[in-house]
């Protein structure tokens, strides 16, 4: 029988009082959250993934702090012509950083594509060989849009190739 340690309850209460600490955003971002959802969630099929406070690209259809499920078996990127809705979206590793976005493949490049209405860049050209496809992205839950809720300083920039 093998013993689990319990993590030391006055050092998860600090981690739980810090604002600045991840999991106390991340608890404060999910306390509208009915916990009985989380009981639906076929956990088989993959990981949970939580869109990042500060991502706007996929936003309003999945804005900051949405909770997508992560098809690590879903992979290849495929072309064709999509609805808004049923478009793949994909999480993108790049030099360890993640991105919950559209893709595309052109030549040897893979195309990073923001949701036609966010803030955030349209496209952004990344080297095909350096990318990480790690899946599928399916929403769980999105957070209600508020009125206000985009930066005042988050600049709409527009890229082409």
């Amino acid at each position: 029988m093998v013993k689990r340690k319990l993590a030391d309850s006055s050092h998860l209460t600090a981690v739980l009082n810090d604002p600045g600490s991840a999991t106390h955003r991340l608890l404060t971002t999910w306390s509208d959250v009915p916990l009985l959802l989380m009981l639906d969630i076929d956990w088989e099929r993959g990981p949970l993934v939580i869109v990042g406070l500060t991502d706007y690209m996929m936003s309003p259809l999945y804005p900051p702090g949405t909770l997508l499920q992560l098809d690590s078996k879903s992979r290849t990127i495929t072309d064709g012509e999509w609805s808004e809705f049923e478009r793949p979206v994909y999480l993108i590793e790049h030099r360890g950083k993640f991105y919950c976005c559209y893709a595309q493949l052109k030549g040897e490049s893979l195309l990073l594509v923001s949701h036609s209405e966010s803030p955030s860049r349209d496209i952004t050209p990344i080297p095909f060989k350096e990318a990480k496809v790690r899946g599928q992205l399916k929403p769980v839950f999105r957070p209600m849009a508020k009125r206000g809720s985009l930066p005042k300083n988050l600049n709409k920039t527009r890229f082409s190739n």
